[in-house]
Formats: structure tokens, C-alpha cells, sequence
């Protein structure tokens, strides 16, 4: 093709473009744009302006309304995106303490069982009920008769067997009763077995024994018997036909003998022959005297001249004027009652001193208040 042609046709299609150009400014200014009937893409369509005043208050409030609502919606989507990330970082704690710290295979049945029986929260039936109430009955029964039996055997063997058989019998605590007296008193034996004897019954056989007061009896295992002795101690006689009973503090009658070991003889005992008896005690009226005799020996004791070594009888039929008797003195003293004891007994100490050569008797069953006590000489 020829070059007039070719340039000859780029200036007739550069003509028609700016004709084209021109022809669409002049349709734009004629025509004028309208929201409505044309859609621009990237723009929000602009409603119309709202001309009453209700109107825009109402827009306003739906407004705020949304814009609450919007928030609240907000706020638990965060509280659920923190509530999960708890949840996550609990589960991610239980799984590495569940791996670094694994718990044995005990610990885990424990566990189980905790957490089945609180889930287990069902109440018993009846059926249930006795059936456990049963279980519990044949459970003791059979506990008791488990231990019957071993104590029956336990007993039987001890009874049997010859280790607890007695090779040794101690006796303490005795000073007037020998040994052998009190051991064949008990009735204990050699070789007999430990288990054999009653302490109840030892001790009712050694306190027939009118000296012996108290008895202890221990079994000293395997083959061993220890008796403990507490004695009663004679301190005054009585005149008792051709011989004498003794009697102790309390009462009691220890001995009825021919001969006197030099207690205090009591005159004038209101007890019948009948009742003096070893192991026996005194009436109450003789109780009761005998209780201001003990009185009279204490007083006696504090002075100087110990006059209750003195002292040989103590009369007591009369409990207002008891009479002592010091023979080695050679004189009697008329006491009178037991008040004034300690003043009486000086009156004594001083009469022994002034009227030591003579015999005679000492008067001092007066009041000595009003009057003063006196001796005379026995004729």
C-alpha cells in the first residue's frame, strides 16, 4: 500500500475520535445526573432528608439503641473469647500436670472410687438395707467367736501346760506370823498350776488369822505366787479366865494365850466370855472406851517421864473416872474423864517426883478448876 494512503487514514480516525468527545461533553451538559435512576458503584445510596422533627428524634434514639446493642454484643464475644482462653489454659494445666505428675495406679482406683460414690447418690432400697444389716450381724458374730475360741484354747493351754506350774512362794510384809504358817494358811502348793487358785479365795484363807489385816496376792508369771502381808499389832490384854486375850488398837482380838507380854491389862470390859474369840471384836460400848484410852496413852507419851511406860491396868468400867494403875510405882491414880488430859498427866509427873518413896494413890478426879489435885498415902 501506498504511504499517502496510510497517513491519509490515521488523520480521518483522529477527526472521527475528537468528534466523538465532543459529542459526549455536550450530551453530559444537557443532561443532568440523577441518584435515582443511575447506580454508582463505591457510593451509599443518600436518603432523603427527613423534615419532621418526631421523625428525628426517633431516628436518634434507634440509633442509640443499635449502637447499645452493638456494644453489648461486643462485650460477651470478648468475655466468650476470654472464658475459652481460661478454659484452654486449665485443660493445657491439667494435661502437663497429669504428665509431670503422674499418680500411681492406686491413687487413680481411689479416685475413682471417691467420684463414684458421690455420683452414686441413689438411696438404698429395703432389700439393700437389710441385706448390709445382715452382712454386719454374721461379721460380729463370727468376729466374737473367733476370740471366744482363741480365749478357750488360750485358757486350756494355759492350764494344761506345766510351764506355769509354781516353783516359788514369797511372803512379805509379815513380822508376828511366820512364813510356812501363812503359806499353809493360803493353800497354795508346789507344782501346782498358777491359774488353778482364786486370789479372793487365798485371801479369805490367810485373814483367818486374826493378826493378819490385809492380803495381796500377785501371780509373778510364768511360775511364781507373791503373798503381801499387813499385820495388826497387839497393844493391850484382857483378863480372860487363867490366861489373856490381846487385842489391837481397833478392837480386835489376836491371841488368846496363858501368859502376858506386858501390854496394858483393861479391867472392868463389858464384852462376854462367849464373844472373846480370835478374830472376834469388842462390843461398842468397850469400842468406845477403848477409843479415850488411846487418848489417855498419847497424853501419857508426851510427858517427859513417858508415863505410859508406866502404866500396867487401866480400869474402864466407869468412863467418868477411869483408873490407872503403875506398879512399878506402887501406886493407883483416879483420872477422872478425859478432859484436861495433858494438865492431868503433869499433876502425875510432879506426884511421882514428891511422893516417889511412898504408895498410895493419886487424885485427880476433881475439878481442877475449883480445886487441887492430892495424894494419900496408903496405909
Amino acid at each position: 500500500m501506498p504511504k499517502k494512503t496510510k497517513e491519509n487514514i490515521e488523520k480521518s480516525n483522529k477527526k472521527r475520535s475528537v468528534k466523538a468527545k465532543t459529542d459526549i461533553t455536550k450530551s453530559t451538559k444537557e443532561d443532568k445526573f440523577s441518584f435515582d435512576e443511575e447506580i454508582v458503584i463505591g457510593l451509599k445510596r443518600i436518603d432523603e432528608p427527613v423534615v419532621n422533627a418526631k421523625e428525628r428524634k426517633k431516628a436518634d434514639k434507634d440509633k442509640k439503641t443499635k449502637s447499645k446493642s452493638n456494644k453489648n454484643k461486643q462485650i460477651k464475644v470478648s468475655k466468650t473469647k476470654v472464658d475459652d482462653s481460661v478454659v484452654i489454659k486449665s485443660k493445657y494445666l491439667e494435661n502437663y500436670e497429669e504428665t509431670n505428675n503422674k499418680p500411681n495406679e492406686s491413687k487413680k482406683k481411689d479416685i475413682a472410687k471417691k467420684k463414684s460414690k458421690k455420683n452414686d447418690s441413689r438411696p438404698l432400697t429395703k432389700k439393700e438395707q437389710l441385706a448390709i444389716k445382715k452382712k454386719k450381724i454374721i461379721f460380729k458374730f463370727t468376729k466374737w467367736i473367733t476370740l471366744l475360741a482363741i480365749l478357750i484354747g488360750g485358757i486350756i493351754y494355759a492350764m494344761l501346760s506345766p510351764i506355769f506350774n509354781i516353783t516359788n512362794i514369797y511372803v512379805e510384809g509379815n513380822l508376828k506370823i511366820s512364813s510356812e504358817t501363812i503359806i499353809s494358811l493360803s493353800g497354795l502348793s508346789i507344782n501346782e498350776n498358777i491359774f488353778k487358785f482364786r486370789t479372793s479365795d487365798v485371801t479369805d484363807k490367810i485373814k483367818e488369822n486374826a493378826y493378819i489385816d490385809k492380803v495381796e496376792i500377785k501371780r509373778k508369771f510364768p511360775d511364781a505366787v507373791e503373798v503381801n502381808v499387813y499385820e495388826r499389832e497387839a497393844t493391850f490384854a484382857l483378863e480372860f479366865g487363867n490366861g489373856y486375850a490381846y487385842i489391837n488398837n481397833q478392837g480386835y482380838i489376836l491371841e488368846i494365850t496363858d501368859s502376858n507380854a506386858e501390854f496394858p491389862i483393861l479391867e472392868g470390859y463389858k464384852t462376854t466370855t462367849e464373844e472373846i474369840k480370835e478374830g472376834n471384836r469388842l462390843i461398842e460400848t468397850d469400842l468406845e472406851n477403848l477409843g479415850d484410852v488411846l487418848k489417855i496413852m498419847e497424853a501419857a507419851k508426851s510427858v517427859d517421864a513417858n508415863i505410859s511406860d508406866l502404866i500396867t491396868r487401866i480400869d474402864i468400867s466407869d468412863n467418868s473416872n477411869y483408873i490407872l494403875t503403875l506398879a512399878k510405882e506402887k501406886k493407883k491414880v483416879y483420872l477422872g474423864d478425859t478432859t484436861n488430859l495433858s494438865e492431868k498427866m503433869l499433876w502425875i509427873d510432879k506426884f511421882l517426883e514428891l511422893e516417889k518413896k511412898y504408895e498410895g494413890t493419886i487424885y485427880l478426879n476433881v475439878n481442877l478448876n475449883n480445886e487441887t489435885p492430892y495424894f494419900r498415902e496408903k496405909i
